[in-house]
């Protein structure tokens, strides 16, 4: 909750001051949303000066012994790498762990068939 609303302030700062006088270095914050509820579902989102794009949504779901609740979440991301290059991924996070998707990511080879 501290991150959002410092995330919230540094927004409203970029967004107030003249883009004519920004800090070399500093990227604004063009955009950013959240809503949450009293469930436990939320839904993140903002967009920086440099192109960078973040989106994230969870909910709280019952867990594999319906004795409690587990934390599932869902996100993607895209900003440009110093090369130029675009950088997109997406992920999820549940009981089955933490998975990622994107073309920068190293893929595992095939297995060798014993002979």
């Amino acid at each position: 909750m501290k991150f959002a609303i410092v995330l919230a302030a540094l927004a409203a700062v970029a967004v107030a001051r003249p883009q004519n006088q920004l800090t070399p270095g500093v990227v604004p914050i063009l955009d950013f949303q959240e809503s949450h509820d009293e469930f436990g579902q939320f839904a993140l989102s903002y967009l920086t000066g440099d192109g960078t794009q973040v989106s994230e949504q969870g909910a709280l779901v019952p867990n594999s012994k319906e004795d409690g609740f587990v934390l599932v979440k869902k996100g993607s991301f895209k900003y440009y790498a110093p090369d130029g290059q675009l950088i997109e991924e997406t992920w999820t996070a549940d009981g089955n762990g933490f998975h990622a998707e994107g073309s920068h990511l190293p893929v595992a080879p095939d297995p060798i068939a014993a002979s």
